[in-house]
């Protein structure tokens, strides 16, 4: 397993289930056969990290975009061979932030890595990778950000926690809090609402709004600390604390 250990989860995709086997500087991205479990393909050109694969369509080719120990490669989808990569490596290596697929570019960020947007391109038969924007004004460490439209919202590692907004065309930062929110917060986008689940077992409601920090509400939901990503299900809201699990309904 990874040096602190698996955290990553597996992705389906036309009759495979895709997930990322192995540990530290030793592992290998894999297809299994969902029916069988056969191994469809296998490529081995890195260790694990901690984010989750993304299945997707880029440059009209279907691929597999996920980071890895120390890079983020694209890998066909059907066959496993490695399209594109490009050298990522987080603080301790600890590269825990899944990519985010916005058209045919992709929006990555780690710890004290800031968010870079960049877009594969397959010319003359050969992949190479652009960058469009970066900035370093906002950082995310284990809280995954949403993108809302054209807006990426999540919380920043810096200044001890800071909920933020950027524009996800430009990378211009449309604003961030004064920080000190939690070490972390899980992110979920539903409708035009983000629940940000802190890790002080407080859960902020907020609306996706660009001009500003718009909080409609905030709830303690749990007496221990959360990690774990809620889960939303029609208006029904579940919380995992370190020894239970709550449901939670909203009106």
């Amino acid at each position: 397993e990874p040096l602190y250990a698996t955290a990553l989860s597996p992705v389906a995709d036309a009759g495979h289930v895709i997930f990322h086997l192995g540990g530290q500087n030793d592992g290998a991205l894999t297809a299994f056969d969902a029916g069988t479990g056969e191994v469809v393909w296998s490529w081995d050109g890195d260790g694990p990290a901690y984010a989750s694969p993304m299945v997707a369509e880029l440059g009209g080719v279907r691929q597999i975009v996920t980071v890895t120990q120390a890079h983020v490669v694209g890998v066909a989808a059907a066959s496993g061979e490695l399209l594109w990569e490009r050298p990522f490596v987080s603080r301790s290596t600890n590269n825990s932030i899944t990519p985010i697929v916005d058209g045919d570019d992709v929006i990555i960020t780690g710890h004290d890595l800031g968010v870079t947007r960049f877009r594969p391109r397959l010319e003359n038969g050969r992949w190479t990778t652009e960058t469009l924007w970066e900035t370093d004004e906002v950082s995310m460490f284990m809280s995954n950000p949403v993108l809302a439209g054209q807006t990426l919202f999540g919380m920043s590692h810096l200044r001890s926690g800071q909920f933020f907004a950027v524009d996800a065309g430009s990378g211009a930062t449309l604003w961030r809090t004064e920080g000190r929110e939690a070490t972390n917060s899980a992110v979920v986008l539903a409708d035009d609402l983000l629940f940000l689940l802190n890790n002080d077992g407080d859960l902020v409601v907020a609306r996706t709004d660009r001009t500003g920090f718009s909080q409609v509400a905030r709830y303690e939901v749990a007496p221990t600390a959360t990690w774990a990503q809620p889960t939303i299900s029609g208006n029904r809201l579940f919380i995992k604390d370190e020894s239970n699990v709550t449901l939670w309904t909203v009106e």
